[in-house]
């Protein structure tokens, strides 16, 4: 008998037919003899749509307001989990996030998790029950508030349940059937891994890749726990594993992630503490969208302060607010839109090739930046009107680096 702890996504309990469906796939695992800690997200959309009913009242509302709207979505699939099993003759439960003794810090809209206490958890698994989790969220032990762990938060719900619980295996269910080479939905030929290493799942999710919360397989690394990522709509598919420590000096290229709709800021900005203390404002204000810039630097040139940061364009105006009465005399801040391709893998400090192999392929007018970084090739290329161009060099970079080789 294996405890097993699995994590459905929005769009895998999208709807009742979906929940349904997912009911009896987890009946099928206790009736192998299982014990089964179920953790789900807000059903398809539904997240967005209270977003969208929130914003529609106030543009900047309030952050504990906000996780106190929002974590009624992961109560809505969970109560509904749980009733579909019980209606098949699954013993099971519900919990919320403070329920299950998951405690975070004092954030609201991106909080970190401090530590599980989950008794309620282990007491109903010890009566046979499924127990079924609400993802996405906890409480602060200090404020007693309810917090949310930002967008994915489900993700580092469930692989700190699975750590906390000693589970034997951690499996996600999403509406991908593996972690591929490149976003199979811009290059055809994308590759699947079958495993992959804790650290490469981590840069590909802070690079862009969608498939894990960024902070996720770090925290499966620190339990040293395998992470199962599966299709919840082809349960035969054998998905991919996250396990192990890349191996040292070996060279390769792993992935290729984007994000689109970004800006780069560049500044010159007076060398004053109001300065840093403005950055570091930007900086936290980013961190609570769950937005870390994966451009940035800071020079101190003279009297004055040169930065080069990226954001999404969306944030842009918030970051103008907030830099703008630093700026150096009547200098202005650049902002470039721009859209960002990592290329993500091990060894490329050590193999020039790599930089040159990409330099065939991107037209130099339209870089505006390029960084090799920590087994991460970072570039920033000019926007265009539509984001085809984009997608060109992605998939003529993914040509490069796996389809010709």
């Amino acid at each position: 008998m294996a405890l097993i702890v699995q994590k459905y996504g929005g769009t895998s309990v999208g709807g009742i037919d979906r929940i349904k469906h997912v009911a009896n796939h987890i009946k099928a695992t206790v009736a192998q003899g299982h014990n089964v800690v179920v953790v789900v997200s807000a059903m398809g959309d539904q997240t967005d749509e209270l977003l969208g009913l929130a914003h529609s009242i106030s543009n900047r509302p309030p952050r504990r307001e906000l996780d106190m709207l929002l974590t009624s979505g992961e109560r809505i699939a969970m109560a509904l989990m749980s009733i579909a099993l019980n209606e098949i003759g699954v013993k099971a439960v519900s919990l919320t996030g403070s329920q299950s003794g998951i405690i975070t810090d004092t954030g609201h809209g991106n909080a970190r998790i401090a530590n599980i206490t989950g008794y309620r958890i282990q007491e109903n698994l010890n009566l046979g029950a499924v127990v079924i989790v609400a993802g996405f969220q906890g409480v602060s032990q200090t404020t007693k508030e309810i917090t949310t762990l930002g967008r994915g938060g489900s993700d580092l719900s469930a692989i700190a349940l699975a750590g906390y619980l000693k589970a034997d295996r951690c499996q996600l269910y999403k509406d991908v059937d593996a972690v591929y080479s490149c976003d199979p939905r811009i290059v055809s030929k994308a590759v699947k891994h079958s495993d992959l290493e804790w650290d490469t799942m981590t840069r590909m999710a802070w690079c862009g890749a969608n498939i894990l919360h960024p902070r996720g397989a770090n925290l499966a690394q620190k339990f040293n726990l395998p992470i199962e990522i599966k299709s919840s709509f082809d349960l035969s598919l054998t998905g991919t594993t996250i396990k192990g420590i890349a191996e040292m000096e070996k060279f390769g290229v792993k992935a290729i992630t984007h994000k689109e709709k970004m800006a780069i800021l560049s500044a010159s900005l007076k060398a004053d503490k109001g300065t840093f203390s403005a950055i570091n404002e930007l900086r936290c204000q980013l961190w609570e969208l769950g937005e870390a810039p994966q451009i940035q630097s800071q020079t101190i040139n003279g009297s004055c302060v040169d930065l080069l940061w990226s954001v999404a364009a969306s944030n842009v105006s918030e970051a103008l607010k907030v830099l703008t009465p630093h700026k150096e005399g009547s200098s202005s801040i650049d902002v470039k839109e721009c859209g960002i391709i990592s290329i993500v893998g091990s060894g490329f400090w050590q193999n020039p090739e790599v930089a040159k192999d990409i330099s065939r392929i991107i037209d130099e007018d339209k870089y505006l930046f390029f960084e090799i970084k920590n087994d991460i090739i970072t570039i920033a290329v000019k926007s265009e009107k539509n984001s085809e161009s984009l997608k060109k060099i992605i998939s003529d970079l993914h040509e490069q680096f796996f389809e010709s080789k």
